[in-house]
């Protein structure tokens, strides 16, 4: 799936993160104004370094993901978190149940090779969603998230969520100078920050540098510092996460 927004991480201090949220792609060229909008990028951090693909590399000026600790620092410190166990509830929530099945469909136990007794197929314990596939250790299916739940999740984690006015938003006079370079600005026409929803915008986008892309700062504070527990400052990652429910 194709990253829509990057992240950065300026500080952490007690339940508050200020952040930066880089738009890097046309098709959602706004940053959501929902509250479950950050408790979705809480979740997604913690499901990268959950995984071991968040860590101590560095690509400062490319954009690229980064973290100061190495991938086994950072699982240890999500299997530490007070609230680890919430989180996989809400990484359910988000993106559905992943459960390990044979191939045929039948159950399997989180080795991803003992089939589960009595034999069911997940079929008939689970709603299933379209989401199917095999992740190298076994074939998986998913069910669907739940978009109500998550909401009132986030109302409840979420007690302030702020986001700046955009940074680094290109004039229209730079557009129009890209779009047609024989014409000359019209100095009597207004100027004025031109609008990310136009598609031309990203024609100048694209040959702009990470540093230069348009960006929002935020300041997100929960009603709870474990929630934050996994997040400090410096680190960036790509994430395709919108607060949307799949």
């Amino acid at each position: 799936m194709t990253s829509i927004f990057t992240v950065s991480v300026d500080s952490v201090e007690g339940p508050t993160l200020r952040g930066r949220v880089h738009i890097i792609n046309p098709d959602v060229p706004s940053v959501p104004q929902e509250t479950v909008f950050p408790l979705s990028l809480l979740v997604d951090a913690w499901w990268h370094l959950d995984r071991g693909f968040l860590y101590d590399e560095d690509d400062e000026e490319g954009g690229g993901d980064r973290y100061p600790f190495t991938e086994d620092q950072g699982k240890d410190i999500t299997g530490g978190m007070r609230l680890k166990d919430e989180f996989s509830k809400l990484y359910e929530l988000v993106l559905g149940k992943h459960i390990r099945v044979t191939e045929d469909g039948y159950l399997l136990a989180d080795d991803g090779k003992t089939v589960l007794e009595p034999r069911r197929k997940a079929k008939d314990v689970y709603r299933l969603d379209s989401g199917r596939g095999h992740d190298g250790i076994s074939h998986f299916v998913m069910t669907p998230g739940n978009a109500e739940e998550f909401s009132q999740w986030a109302a409840d984690v979420v007690t302030f969520y702020d986001i700046s006015p955009y940074r680094n938003v290109p004039l229209r006079s730079e557009v129009a100078a890209l779009e047609n370079p024989d014409e000359p600005w019209d100095p009597e026409e207004p100027d004025g920050p031109a609008d990310l929803d136009d598609y031309a915008v990203w024609n100048l986008l694209q040959l702009r540098p990470f540093a230069e892309l348009p960006y929002a700062e935020i300041a997100v504070t929960v009603s709870d510092a474990g929630y934050l527990e996994h997040m400090v400052a410096g680190m960036r990652w790509a994430t395709t996460m919108t607060g949307h429910v799949c």
